[in-house]
Formats: structure tokens, C-alpha cells, sequence
């Protein structure tokens, strides 16, 4: 597991103020809720669930695209729930009214449900049109305190909610796409030149709730050069073809209560053209003398006469057992962002300095690591760019602001984490005092 990925998104589970959450599934962005968070996702049907509240009232919003709505109105559509939903006896209709959701007429429907040896609950329906006859429906469910704490903004966020037009949501896919490609397509010593003999240091902070000023949880150190394929664990002879090799040190302190240390090493290369990776990266989670560790490797051969669609392996060992994982098989799709190249895009996507991109890469945010579809929006600004990724449906963007040049200035993810550019001498000062550098 490479940090600062993993346990950093941990933190980031909530969407960012000012960035709809968007699913291309289904048709539609919403901006959720400040504690709402996406928990389960599906293409067929176009479906996700999602979860917010807190102890005194937890929510869930299930959103769905309806493909079969046999041309029932909004009110019809909600009704027609309401009745296939096995109420029990004393069920009240609460409200039963029109909504305007934007300029779109839709039909809302909220009722109270008694439950037995349990605190009552509110179950809510909302249908809104979709172009080509079809409808969203979002359902809500709480319990009765829950939604008077909670309504307010439930409601609030609901009105939010647009439809987005399927034919620009494919036209700006297909674009990104051929933009990826073209970018992919063209991987050389030469394209990468700005990516290479490249060092640079990330100052990793946190805003705890209640605080003025973020709390410094880490820091990492990423460097990257020309290097042999061999560097990364192996002796054989034809593994001396040159490549990009990154290396990633860093150091991540994210509970301030248990002040459990997670140290991660890693050397990641891939051949120039992208088509050949490898990666061996070793975290270790450490208080006083108890530590843990783990490894992981990652191996994708060049497609080859008898195996023209090579999968990613991804191997991992609990070293302090000694006991092998599971291995991780992931299924590649072009075009296909080398994990390798991650950790230095910023450079190469200042020299070409696409709009947008839609591709396939690992997604190792989640464990276990899958590859999913990652699209990224790119801005000019007055003093270089912004880069706002999404991962697969996750409502979690992560936007990143770089220099002309492509160096980090800030990346801001969720739950106040933000990692700024930074150097040696800043982090020294504030880490070398508490015997952490």
C-alpha cells in the first residue's frame, strides 16, 4: 500500500464545498450535503447510494435513473413508490406537493412511518424528468429526528440537482479520450524530459474541526530520474532497459490522538513508452518499539505475440508475519495512465497542456486497489493551471493547483486535507523538533 494515497483519502471521504458531485450513470451532479458521502455505486441499473448525518441522525439517498417510467408523471412516479413500499398501518403522508428542482417541474412526497421498538422514521420520494422520457427518483430515508435536523438540507440539496445532457456527457468522454490517447501515444525520453530529474517536497496538513490553522500530519519527498528496470528488485540480465524510475519517500502522522507512524518507501518505474511498469514500495506503521510492515509489487509485461492483453499483478506480503496476500489481478483498458507516471504528471501536463482526459488507471485510494476510469478537467490560470480529478463515481475531487512550469502548489482533497509544495528547510523546522525527521 503506497501512502500518502490510502490514508489520505481516508480523511477525504465528503465532497468538496463548491464541487457537485457528478454520476455520468446516471445523467446528473448534486452538490451533497457537507457530511454526505457516495458508499455504493451501479451502472445497470443507473443507481448510488449515498450516506450522511451524523449520531443524532444518520440519512441515506438512493438516486436512480428511471429507463421505463411507461409515461407516468413526477406525481404518478412517486405515488406508484409510495404504494409498492410495504407501509405499515399508520403511515402519514406528511407532504405532497410540487417542487421545482432548477427550471424542472418534479413532485416530492415525504411520509412518517411508525416502527415498532424503534424510533419512527421518514421516508421520502422525489421524481424529476430526464430527456428521452425517462426520470430521476431520489428516495430518503431517516428516522423522524433525523430529518428535523437534517431536512432543511436534505431538501436544499435536492434542488441542486441537474441533469446533465447524455449526447455532451458522451462528447466530452469521447474527447477526453482522444486526448489521452493522443498524449499516451506520443510517450518518449523526449515527451517525459520535463518529468525527469525532478525533486520536489509536499508539506501534508490537515484542518481538525474547531481550528483556525491546519495541523501538520506529514510530509513526503518525490524525486525521479532515468533508471534501469533492473533497480526495482530484479537481476536479470535483459532488465536493464532504461525507463523513468520516481522515487516516493514520506512520512504520515494522521491521528493526532494514537500518534501512530506510517513510513512508506517506494521506486516505481515504467519503460518510456508506457507500456511496461514495475513498482516495489514497503509502508511501515510504527509507535515506540511495535511496528508493522508491508509490501507490495507491481508488474505489467509489455503486451507480447502470446499475450497481447497483459494484466497488472499486484503482489503484497505482511513482512512482520511473513505471510503472503492475495495477489491482485487488474484488467488493463487503453488508454491506460501508468501508475508511474502519476507521481510526476504535473511537468508533462504543463508542456501539453490538454483540457480534458478520460482514461483507465489504478485507483489504489481504495483497498484493495482496482483500475477505474479516471477523468481529469484541465484550467489555465493567471499563474499556471488547475488539474480537478475524478476517481470512477467517487464524490470525492481532488483538485490540484500547479505553476506554469507543472510544479505542485496545492492539492486540497477532503475534510480539510491539503498537500502544498514545499522545501527541505520548511519541513526540517517543523519536524526535526519532534524527532520525526
Amino acid at each position: 500500500m503506497v501512502l500518502p494515497q490510502f490514508l489520505l483519502v481516508t480523511l477525504a471521504l465528503t465532497s468538496l464545498a463548491g464541487e457537485p458531485y457528478k454520476n455520468l450513470s446516471i445523467g446528473i451532479e448534486i452538490q451533497l450535503p457537507a457530511t454526505g458521502r457516495v458508499v455504493a455505486t451501479s451502472n445497470n441499473p443507473p443507481s448510488c447510494m449515498i450516506k450522511g448525518g451524523n449520531e443524532r441522525g444518520t440519512w441515506h439517498l438512493r438516486l436512480d435513473r428511471v429507463l421505463d417510467t411507461q409515461q407516468r408523471t413526477p406525481q404518478e412516479l412517486v405515488h406508484f413508490a409510495f404504494t409498492r413500499n410495504a407501509s405499515p398501518e399508520g403511515t402519514k403522508i406528511v407532504e405532497d406537493r410540487s417542487i421545482k428542482i432548477g427550471a424542472l417541474d418534479g413532485w416530492w412526497l415525504r411520509t412518517s412511518l411508525p416502527i415498532e421498538d424503534a424510533r419512527d422514521s421518514t421516508l421520502c420520494w422525489l421524481a424529476m424528468p430526464f430527456p428521452g422520457g425517462q426520470a430521476v427518483m431520489a428516495s430518503i430515508l431517516t428516522t423522524n429526528d433525523g430529518w428535523d435536523l437534517n431536512g432543511t438540507t436534505l431538501i436544499s440539496a435536492l434542488e441542486t440537482i441537474q441533469t446533465l445532457d447524455p449526447a455532451q456527457v458522451l462528447t466530452d468522454r469521447l474527447e477526453g479520450l482522444d486526448q489521452a490517447i493522443s498524449l499516451l501515444s506520443d510517450l518518449s525520453a523526449t515527451t517525459l524530459d520535463v518529468s525527469i530529474d525532478t525533486s520536489s517536497w509536499r508539506r501534508i496538513q490537515q484542518f481538525q474541526e474547531g481550528e483556525i490553522r491546519p495541523t501538520d500530519i506529514g510530509y513526503a519527498r518525490i524525486q525521479s530520474r532515468i533508471g534501469k528496470k533492473s533497480e526495482i528488485g530484479s537481476t536479470k540480465s535483459e532488465d536493464a532497459e532504461l525507463g523513468l524510475l520516481v522515487e516516493v519517500h514520506s512520512r504520515l502522522i494522521p491521528d493526532q490522538i494514537s500518534q501512530i507512524v506510517t513510513d512508506t518507501t517506494g521506486y516505481y518505474w515504467m519503460s518510456f513508452d508506457g507500456l511496461e511498469e514495475r513498482w516495489s514500495s514497503v509502508s511501515t506503521r510504527w509507535k515506540g518499539k511495535i511496528r508493522t510492515s508491508q509490501q507490495e509489487t507491481g508488474i505489467l509485461q509489455r503486451p507480447s505475440l502470446g499475450n497481447p492483453k497483459p494484466k497488472l499483478i499486484i503482489l503484497r506480503q505482511d513482512t512482520t508475519s511473513n505471510r503472503q496476500l492475495s495477489p491482485i489481478e487488474v484488467e488493463l483498458a487503453s488508454p491506460w495512465l501508468p501508475k508511474t507516471l502519476t507521481w510526476v504528471i504535473g511537468p508533462w501536463l504543463g508542456k501539453t497542456r490538454p483540457t480534458q482526459l478520460s482514461w483507465r488507471t489504478l485507483n489504489d485510494y481504495v483497498d484493495p486497489p482496482h483500475g477505474t476510469m479516471r477523468s481529469d478537467k484541465v484550467k489555465s490560470t493567471s499563474g499556471g493551471f488547475t488539474v480537478t480529478t475524478r476517481l470512477g463515481d467517487s464524490d470525492v475531487a481532488i483538485v490540484t493547483e500547479y505553476d506554469n512550469e507543472g510544479n505542485l502548489l496545492r492539492r486540497t482533497l477532503g475534510e480539510g486535507v491539503v498537500i502544498f509544495g514545499t522545501d527541505e528547510r520548511t519541513l526540517r523546522a517543523i519536524w526535526e523538533p519532534k524527532n520525526l525527521w
